[in-house]
């Protein structure tokens, strides 16, 4: 159970490191200039980083169950 927890903690970090890089490469792409003049952001990248964020989340809390539940049970 322990190495399963492991793995499990290990991909959810591999996600949070693409959420990341994602997200940090959004930040610095090309804003959208509307016909007005304002510039409007680019949300589908940020949407794609929330989305490997929440399976991240989802991963880590499964892991740390798992872990739990191993080191509690002999």
């Amino acid at each position: 159970m322990p190495d399963i927890a492991r793995a499990l903690a290990i991909g959810s970090a591999v996600l949070m490191g693409i959420s990341f890089a994602i997200w940090a490469n959004w930040l610095r792409g090309p804003l959208l200039q509307r016909l007005d003049g304002q510039r409007e952001s680019n949300a589908g990248p940020a949407a794609i980083a929330i989305k490997f964020l929440m399976a991240a989340l989802g991963l880590s809390a499964v892991a740390a169950v798992l872990a739990i539940v191993g080191w509690i049970s002999p």
